[in-house]
């Protein structure tokens, strides 16, 4: 199902591998989270991928869904309690609108959770900590600038395709970033000196991050339309009256 207007973007038996591809990578650590005794896991490479593939909706629901079982099967990687597959929910959506090229969507939450973060005593007092979400408007930017005139991810070009999935990606784990420091600050008051070790650190975290989406993801964008499984803007595309036709991309 592909119907511009609807919902559901993509066939439900996809949408249940990729919530359960999520779940399984949750099992797989990644970084630590300095000053909290958990871990990054390789799922937060797949989080964005679903709002890209599916759309912000469907993204959010199957990165719901795929962080809840994640949760369940990796409680290590539990920081913030059973609410915690919001944040991904959260950064799948804004990767979907950006699949849209609504970037003023994902740069909203980033500019809201920065702006939130000065309403906290402890966040006036490590006040350098948005400055990280700066990486996060640079691919809004970058992605806006170059989804003007020519939709990346539709590209033939493989290389434009590619940078259309960083920038996607890394506006959706920012946008996860912005959130998940808000709450550790709610939660657990880190002292300004952990934010300033972060400070160092998650650019670089969060740039591996959007890289290993990019890599999943170019291979899957080219190859999963070839074998009549439509993701991306081509879900968007209307069928015809005499039913689906496998959506192939040019070489």
């Amino acid at each position: 199902m592909n119907k511009k207007s609807g919902l559901i973007t993509a066939h439900p038996a996809v949408i249940a591998v990729w919530a359960a591809l999520m779940a399984v990578a949750s099992l797989l650590p990644a970084f630590p989270v300095i000053g909290t005794g958990v871990t990054f896991n390789v799922a937060n490479c797949l989080t964005p991928l679903a709002g890209i593939f599916f759309g912000p909706w469907v993204g959010a629901i199957v990165a719901g869904v795929g962080g809840f079982l994640g949760q369940m099967l990796a409680p290590h990687t539990v920081l913030f309690g059973p609410l915690q597959f919001t944040i991904a929910m959260l950064g799948a959506m804004g990767a979907g609108f950006a699949m849209q090229r609504k970037w003023l969507f994902p740069l909203a939450l980033i500019l809201l959770f920065g702006g939130a973060w000065y309403l906290l005593p402890g966040g006036r007092a490590a006040w350098a900590t948005p400055l990280l979400y700066f990486l996060g408007v640079a691919f809004i930017v970058i992605g806006w600038f170059i989804s003007r005139k020519e939709d990346p991810l539709l590209s033939t070009n493989r290389s434009r395709l590619a940078l259309g999935l960083l920038c996607c990606s890394g506006a959706g784990i920012v946008v996860t970033q912005a959130m998940g420091n808000l709450w550790a600050m709610i939660f657990f008051q880190l002292p300004p000196a952990i934010w300033y070790t972060v400070l160092a650190i998650a650019p670089i975290e969060r740039l591996l991050f959007a890289l290993g989406a990019m890599i999943i993801g170019t291979p899957l964008m080219i190859g999963l339309p070839k074998i009549g499984i439509p993701v991306g803007p081509m879900i968007y595309q209307t069928e015809d009256e005499s039913g689906p036709e496998p959506v192939a991309r040019p070489e």
